[in-house]
């Protein structure tokens, strides 16, 4: 079965690469390629701090603060560490996810151990209506992966 197109406009990137390769009319979005870009997103690591911008308000929501906070910030090995990482995600989706409404990120496992933090995502997409997905957060080696649970 194919996936089912969305009703929210492709992002950005997608609409660039289309244009790029000469495709006339832009191809209908998919919850995959949003996935996609939601790991591109939360596994990339910002250029510059918010606090460092704090002066420049123009420069929040640009280029520069694409991406998630540093990954030694993003610990999980507490409860109290998962839910400042959830609303660390939940900032980074807000500001640059400009497809996803209403984004709300809650820890899924507070008590459970390790390395490994599982959290959701509930948001609205565009006209489509709700999304909900399931955000592996790994902290190992000294990196964090994010990655979100496929069904």
């Amino acid at each position: 079965m194919s996936p089912r197109p969305l009703a929210a406009s492709p992002s950005l990137l997608d609409r660039l690469v289309d244009a790029c390769h000469g495709v006339d009319r832009p191809q209908p979005m998919r919850v995959e390629r949003l996935v996609d870009d939601l790991e591109a997103l939360l596994n990339t690591c910002a250029v510059a701090p918010d606090d460092e911008l704090a002066q420049h308000a123009e420069l929040a929501t640009s280029v520069l603060t694409y991406g998630a906070p540093a990954p030694q910030s993003m610990a999980i090995s507490s409860y109290e560490k998962r839910l400042a990482t959830a609303k660390q995600i939940e900032h980074v989706i807000r500001t640059h996810e400009p497809r996803l409404t209403d984004v709300r990120v809650r820890v899924l496992n507070p008590q459970a151990p390790g390395s490994d933090g599982l959290l959701r995502i509930d948001a609205s997409l565009g006209g489509a209506g709700p999304l909900s997905l399931a955000l592996r957060v790994r902290t190992s080696s000294g990196r964090t992966q994010v990655t979100a649970e496929r069904s």
